[in-house]
């Protein structure tokens, strides 16, 4: 092991985040809800969500008998609501597939509903500590500034930043050196702040110090506020069919009327469209006039 990767995992253990619920009790299950909740949901949301939804789904057998009502109802609060179906379909194909037990090859893993190739590699070096680089858009950036400089503009295409990536994962620490690059990349070699007087790695890094090189980046001026964005009247629409008593449905002039003080400017063809969309995903079923959670 080379001092460079002896320093971060030091740092690791120092500062990490080593208490998160997924890295205290590992395994393939937990670390599959944990990445599927984290995909773009922030990790102190998440920590609380994940603890009640592993209590009431502690495996992927007892994911797999839950309806996608119920998986639906536990997942409220973390948004982006296909994740919920995604993952409600991947727990039945490892039942159905593989008896219940995660598959640990590659191919197999991204043959499964909604894994590409940064979970696949996510899954094989937090659930099984196999040699692999979950390789996201923090950890990219972190290792290009430390391997080739400044991330912006790049200076190293992503095919040789993920070969360098790969051959950095010290044998056997796959899980402790993925965890590090994370935590790394959230709280010292942030994106707009990297704190390089405090990095333990500014010794080694091609891009230190770069405070000054980063880029002014601005916010659109005409940014769409969240509350007229398509993701909020879906989400809204779902947490209406959430409150309906199991095997009950509600009309769509009803909905309208239910979620129309969250969002007065959407008409009823509004309200029908999203719902359109959301059966499409798989969220929502819909029998004659009647709209529920898909069962």
């Amino acid at each position: 092991m080379t001092s460079f990767q002896r320093r971060l995992l030091r740092w690791y253990e120092r500062h990490g985040r080593a208490r998160l619920p997924w890295r205290v009790r590992r395994g393939p299950y937990r670390t599959v809800v944990s990445e599927f909740m984290l995909a773009q949901t922030q990790v102190d949301r998440v920590v609380p969500k994940f603890e009640a939804f592993v209590e009431r789904f502690p495996d992927f057998a007892a994911l797999a008998r839950a309806s996608a009502a119920d998986v639906l109802r536990a997942w409220k609060g973390l948004g982006y609501n296909s994740r919920a179906i995604r993952l409600h379909s991947l727990a039945k194909a490892v039942v159905e597939q593989h008896g219940g037990a995660l598959p640990t090859g590659r191919e197999a893993l991204q043959a499964l509903p909604g894994i590409g190739p940064y979970t696949a590699a996510a899954i094989r070096a937090f659930a099984f500590d196999l040699d692999d680089a979950a390789i996201d858009t923090n950890v990219r950036r972190v290792l290009h500034r430390l391997c080739f400089g400044v991330a912006y503009p790049a200076s190293a295409s992503d095919r040789v930043v993920e070969e360098r990536a790969r051959a950095l994962v010290p044998p056997g620490r796959a899980h402790d050196w993925n965890s590090a690059l994370m935590d790394f990349g959230a709280t010292i070699c942030t994106a707009r702040s990297p704190r390089c007087g405090r990095c333990p790695l500014r010794g080694d890094c091609a891009a230190a110090p770069i405070d000054a090189a980063l880029p002014r980046v601005s916010r659109r001026a005409a940014a769409v506020p969240f509350k007229r964005t398509t993701r909020y009247a879906r989400g809204r629409i779902v947490d209406r069919l959430r409150d309906l008593p199991p095997g009950s449905r509600i009309s769509l002039l009803d909905l309208h009327r239910a979620i129309a003080p969250a969002m007065p400017e959407r008409s009823v063809d509004d309200v029908r469209g999203f719902v359109a969309a959301l059966e499409r995903d798989g969220l929502v079923s819909r029998d004659g006039d009647g709209i529920a959670l898909r069962e």
